[in-house]
């Protein structure tokens, strides 16, 4: 065998027993390190709104009473120094889809908040998907509830 064989053999074995040791399990990710959590120690900031954002079934998309409360929030966001949203959805859908729906729904928030002049570097973002539901029935009720951003200012 020639050695560019050799050598695209042995890059191929290679990538191969790395994508094999790879683990993409939502139960082993340490929700604390991918929200980067060390701003945390100190409290919380009340602002005496509502902390949620909700979202129709399968969608990430803001409607006009959404925006009005964001809009509420931007004299204290402007203050605080880190926002955390916390994207989350209802049990339907499979893990790995509601991680990345909670995920585009605090997305949406931020990009809400960026173009109104708050600093990106500012929000932190983490989706947690059908993880922490505020109601566990599984009736539309229960659902509309669960399928939210939190919002938390530090």
């Amino acid at each position: 065998m020639e050695p560019i064989g050799i050598f695209i053999l042995a890059m191929l074995c290679q990538v191969y027993s790395c994508a094999a040791n790879v683990s993409d399990s939502v139960e082993q990710m340490s929700y604390a390190s991918v929200a980067g959590e060390e701003y945390l120690q100190g409290d919380a900031v009340e602002v005496g709104l509502d902390d949620k954002v909700y979202f129709d079934f399968d969608k990430a998309s803001l409607d006009a009473e959404d925006k009005m409360l964001l809009e509420q929030y931007l004299p204290f966001i402007k203050k605080a120094k880190v926002v955390r949203l916390e994207g989350h959805c209802d049990e339907r859908g499979t893990r790995e889809y509601n991680l990345a729906l909670g995920e585009r729904r605090a997305l949406e928030v931020r990009d809400f908040l960026i173009v109104k002049g708050i600093k990106g570097k500012k929000i932190r973002v983490v989706s947690f998907g059908e993880e922490k539901p505020i109601k566990n029935s599984s009736n539309e009720m229960s659902w509309a509830e669960n399928r939210r951003v939190e919002i938390s200012l530090y």
